[in-house]
């Protein structure tokens, strides 16, 4: 009863609009205050040293073009391997480390993990005023706190340069397109331009936004000249804009726009990883994935009432759709697969998620480290939940929704608070057991700061020799200790002569069996030369293990 009559007054709180901008307000100041705090607990992936290189790479090409001096140990752009890979990002982040002298390399990562979490910030304010404009305050916000409440989402969006950096700027670039398709202006064709643009120039996947734009005016002028010569003009601007801001962000397409354009298309369609991947208990080369690898990844990474909701709005979305279809065959109108810039909405997202899903599907596109590459259209998965919850509410329940899903919303968070900062290795109830037996679980090798860390607090020597038994990269992590303790450190090849072992269990080129049974391990627990001394877990699944010599 008590809970009834909290919601009641919860409900009674809501309708005032200062009440709700204040409460916005709130949420967000309280999410950035919690940002500002926490983005330094995290560890540094593999990535990050070369993406901080394609900054450089591309920055040097700048300075050159400009007769500046270049910064030393990068190569020039036409020779690097990843010339091809977009640098909004990158490109910013190595001028500010320039610019603001910073030489230390715990402190230039750390200001690239600050970045990356300011711009997600800035993608969950525009993802929030999305569903306010389609969707109830209550519901809204909760469509909110289930992209903020993703507990892998949560963790990257702090260390992932790569796909949380192009999720965010999509999601940005998706809401200025839908204010765009819904209220056309030449204010809002340039916004919807800049944004697409940005988000091409992080990876060229972006494109099928403008793409579905287009399809969509196509569609809406098909029966209506009027609206095709009313609107052309702006459609063109931001096709014109679209080519010229992309052009201008991407210093690799400056000597040859379409063929570089079109070589980034090739490389991102067989880009090839000749690594080993931990696979529902196997390990599977990544050239030879089946097909529902990305979908298993959804569906056991993401939390379950979201994916419950999400099915309902799936499902909802292709009922409503083949009612429009059969409404085009009997009125022979072909703009009737939309009412309203409500059902324009829900089409254009609910589109762009599944084609995109098709297109990785159809292509067998090379995946690794679960379904990161596709996390861009993750924000169009909480909006078509918010349409699955929106219909149980209105003809389901109706009622006392919040009843339901707070309760699940606090778990989440408890979890996410009592597994900080290792929420990257959230899986759901469908994962079944043995998890890092079935899949891969620190593939990020985030968790390797924390294990030298401890090393170097409980050792006093001043030359510590580590053997590393795993196919993660421990030495980048070391960017992330003070320079004292990154000097203490050795890897070293021999074992024999090793003061510790470590791993966080990441085997991807396939030299290892399961890491229960690796050989060495197991040869040193034999022989008694190691014990373990420190294991982190989450969930009871080990992520990083510490060895000693005995």
């Amino acid at each position: 009863m008590y809970l009834y009559k909290t919601m009641d007054k919860f409900k009674d709180w809501l309708p005032s609009r200062k009440k709700k901008i204040t409460f916005e307000i709130i949420i967000f100041f309280s999410f950035l205050l919690l940002g500002t705090f926490i983005y330094d607990d995290y560890g540094i992936s593999w990535d990050e040293v070369s993406h901080r290189s394609n900054g450089f790479v591309s920055l040097n090409y700048i300075r050159n073009l400009l007769l500046l001096n270049e910064y030393p140990g990068f190569p020039e752009l036409k020779d690097y391997f990843a010339q091809s890979y977009g640098v909004i990002f990158d490109l910013p982040m190595a001028y500010l480390e320039k610019l603001f002298h910073i030489e230390d390399s715990k402190s230039y990562f750390l200001m690239r993990h600050y970045a990356n979490f300011i711009i997600f910030f800035i993608s969950t304010i525009c993802f929030y005023f999305l569903l306010k404009k389609r969707f109830s305050f209550q519901l809204s916000l909760l469509g909110l706190f289930f992209l903020i409440l993703s507990p892998r989402i949560f963790a990257e969006s702090f260390y992932n340069m790569k796909d949380l950096v192009f999720m965010s700027l999509f999601t940005i670039a998706l809401f200025f397109s839908i204010n765009f398709l819904n209220n056309i202006s030449y204010k809002n064709s340039f916004f919807a331009a800049l944004f697409c643009s940005m988000a091409i120039s992080s990876r060229i996947m972006a494109i099928i936004i403008p793409f579905f734009i287009f399809t969509f005016f196509i569609l809406e002028s098909l029966d209506n000249k009027k609206y095709f010569l009313k609107y052309i003009n702006k459609f063109f601007l931001f096709l014109v804009l679209v080519l010229t801001i992309t052009f201008i962000f991407w210093p690799y397409l400056w000597t040859d726009p379409i063929v570089n354009f079109i070589n980034t298309f090739k490389s991102m369609s067989s880009y090839i990883w000749r690594g080993s991947i931990l696979y529902q208990g196997n390990y599977i080369s990544a050239l030879n994935l089946p097909w529902h690898y990305s979908l298993v990844w959804i569906f056991i990474t993401t939390p379950m009432l979201y994916i419950f909701l999400f099915v309902i709005g799936f499902l909802f979305m292709i009922i409503r759709l083949i009612k429009r279809f059969l409404e085009i065959n009997s009125k022979n109108k072909s703009n009737n697969l939309w009412k309203g810039n409500y059902e324009r909405t829900d089409l254009f997202i609910f589109l762009i998620f599944f084609f995109t899903l098709y297109i990785v599907i159809e292509i067998n596109s090379s995946l690794y480290g679960g379904w990161r590459h596709l996390y861009f259209i993750y924000p169009c998965l909480i909006y078509i939940s918010i349409i699955g919850l929106e219909f149980i509410n209105k003809f389901i329940i109706k009622k006392y929704i919040f009843i339901f899903i707070i309760p699940f919303l606090i778990y989440i968070s408890a979890w996410i608070f009592n597994n900080h900062p290792y929420q990257f290795v959230y899986f759901n109830s469908l994962s079944g057991k043995n998890i890092n037996s079935n899949f891969e679980i620190d593939y990020w090798g985030l968790s390797n700061k924390d294990a030298l860390f401890h090393i170097a607090n409980i050792t006093k020597k001043n030359n510590i020799k580590v053997y590393i038994n795993s196919d993660s990269p421990y030495y980048f992590s070391l960017s992330l200790l003070n320079k004292e303790n990154r000097d203490r450190i050795e890897f070293i090849d021999n074992i024999n002569m090793a003061d510790y072992l470590v791993t966080n269990h990441y085997y991807a080129w396939g030299n290892r069996s399961m890491p229960k049974d690796d050989p060495v391990l197991v040869n040193l627990k034999l022989k008694n030369e190691f014990v373990i001394i420190k294991e982190f877990t989450v969930d009871n699944i080990p992520i990083n293990s510490i060895y000693k010599i005995n």
